[in-house]
C-alpha cells in the first residue's frame, strides 16, 4: 500500500511538472498572437521583474521538493524513523534547514537582479488589506476543506485503508505527550518559520514566475498542485491543493505576500492547537 501510495504521489509530481512544460509554450504562443490579453499583468502582484531565467530558478529550487515526495511519498513511517534518530535540537535545526535551503536557492536568482521586498510587497504593504483578506482567506480555506473532506476521506478510507498522518502532525501528536522541548521547537517551525519560508518560495517566487509566464489562474492551480504534493501525504493532497490555491488568491487580493503569510500562520496555528489540545484522529479534516 506504502508502495502504492507512493506511485500516485510521483505520478501527480510528474503531471505537475509535465503541465508546466506544456502550457507555458502555449501561453506564449498566445500571447504573441494577441498581446492584448496581458493576462501575466492583471491582480495586485507584479511580474514584470521576472524573466526566463527565473523559470530556471524554480526548477531547481523544486529539485529539492521533487526529493523528498521521491524519498518519502507515501511512507510516514520511514521519515519518523529517519527523524526519529536525532536529538531535538537536532531536528529543529533540521527543521530550519530543510526551510532555509529552497528561500537561499531562490534568492541566489533573485536578489542580484531585484528588489525582492518591493517585487512580493512585503515592504509598506497595506496593512487593513493584509490583515482582512488573511482572516476572510483562513475562513475561506476552513470552509473548502470542511466541505470537501467528507467526500475526499471516505474515498480514502475505502481505498487506502485507514488515515495516515503526515509526519510533522504526527511528530507534534507524540511531542506533546512527553517532550514538550520539541513541542516548543515544532510550534516555531510550523506557526513561524513554515509560513515565511513556504510562501516566499511558493506564492513569492513559483507562483510569481508561473504567472509571469502564463496568467493567474494556471499559476495558482499549478504551484497549489506542487504545493500539495512536496507534503508528501496522499491524504492531505486535496485540503492542501486548495490551502495553495487559497494562499494565491490571497497574495493577489491583498497585493502583498504579508497576506498569505498571515493565513498560512493562522492556519497552522489553529491546527497546530487543535492537535495539541483537542486531537482526535478520526476527526482531523486534513
Amino acid at each position: 500500500m506504502e508502495a502504492f501510495t507512493a506511485n500516485i504521489l510521483k505520478d501527480i509530481l510528474f503531471l505537475c511538472f509535465a503541465s508546466i512544460a506544456i502550457a507555458l509554450p502555449l501561453y506564449h504562443l498566445i500571447r504573441q498572437s494577441h498581446p492584448e490579453l496581458g493576462w501575466n499583468y492583471h491582480g495586485n502582484v507584479s511580474t514584470s521583474s521576472f524573466t526566463s531565467l527565473d523559470l530556471a530558478g524554480i526548477f531547481v529550487t523544486s529539485l529539492l521538493f521533487t526529493f523528498a515526495v521521491l524519498q518519502f511519498g507515501g511512507n510516514s513511517d520511514a521519515a519518523m524513523a529517519k527523524v526519529n534518530e536525532f536529538t531535538n535540537l537536532q531536528k529543529f535545526i533540521m527543521g530550519l534547514v530543510s526551510q532555509a535551503i529552497p528561500v537561499g536557492l531562490a534568492c541566489a536568482f533573485l536578489v542580484p537582479r531585484m528588489n525582492v521586498l518591493e517585487i512580493f510587497g512585503l515592504r509598506r504593504p497595506l496593512v487593513l488589506r493584509v490583515i482582512i483578506s488573511g482572516v476572510l482567506g483562513l475562513i475561506a480555506i476552513y470552509f473548502c476543506v470542511f466541505l470537501v473532506s467528507p467526500i475526499i476521506t471516505p474515498l480514502l478510507e475505502n481505498n487506502l485503508g485507514k488515515q495516515e498522518l503526515q509526519a510533522p502532525v504526527q511528530m507534534i501528536i507524540d511531542a506533546k505527550q512527553n517532550n514538550p522541548a520539541l513541542l516548543i521547537f515544532l510550534v516555531i517551525l510550523t506557526v513561524i518559520v513554515a509560513p515565511l519560508c513556504e510562501e516566499f518560495v511558493f506564492r513569492g517566487y513559483i507562483y510569481g514566475t508561473l504567472k509571469r509566464f502564463s496568467c493567474r489562474f494556471f499559476a495558482a492551480t499549478a504551484s497549489a498542485l506542487f504545493f500539495a504534493v512536496v507534503h508528501t501525504s496522499l491524504w492531505s493532497l486535496v485540503p492542501l491543493f486548495i490551502v495553495g490555491f487559497c494562499l494565491a488568491v490571497i497574495y493577489e487580493i491583498s497585493g502583498s505576500l504579508w497576506g498569505s503569510i498571515l493565513t498560512h500562520a493562522l492556519f497552522n496555528g489553529v491546527t497546530t492547537c487543535y492537535l495539541i489540545f483537542f486531537h482526535n484522529e478520526s476527526s482531523l479534516p486534513y
